[in-house]
């Protein structure tokens, strides 16, 4: 069996570092991961993973701006992981761009492997 891939968006290093592990625990293979929004664009349209886990507030930019600009080409599930995640307007943007969920952190581990499976589960094929 295949291993599902992902691309993790998050330009704090260390955090990037723990959500490898914990998705590559999960079964997931990284294949990329980008601190930007500039860099999620160019990384989601380069690998077409099956899932993107991407945080909200980017250097450069926002996630939920490169989501926008990815969803132009693919409806690659995105899981947004955030500390803004009870704030109403990104739950209203988040939901704007399709194909979506939030979790906050700090996050239950097991809440994001349940995301993560129903995302891959429920993507539409491209």
């Amino acid at each position: 069996m295949r291993h599902r891939t992902l691309v993790i968006v998050e330009d704090d290093l260390p955090f990037t570092q723990a959500l490898t592990g914990l998705v590559e625990e999960l079964g997931y293979q990284v294949v990329a991961t980008a601190d930007s929004g500039q860099g999620a664009i160019r990384v989601v349209h380069e690998h077409r993973p099956d899932v993107v886990l991407m945080d909200i507030k980017l250097m450069g930019g926002d996630g939920v701006g490169a989501a926008i600009t990815i969803r132009e080409s693919s409806e690659v599930p995105i899981v947004f992981c955030t500390s803004y995640a009870n704030d109403g307007a990104i739950r209203a943007a988040v939901q704007a761009v399709g194909n979506a969920a939030l979790i906050g952190k700090p996050f239950d581990d097991a809440k994001l492997a349940e995301l993560l499976a129903n995302a891959v589960k429920n993507a539409p094929d491209e």
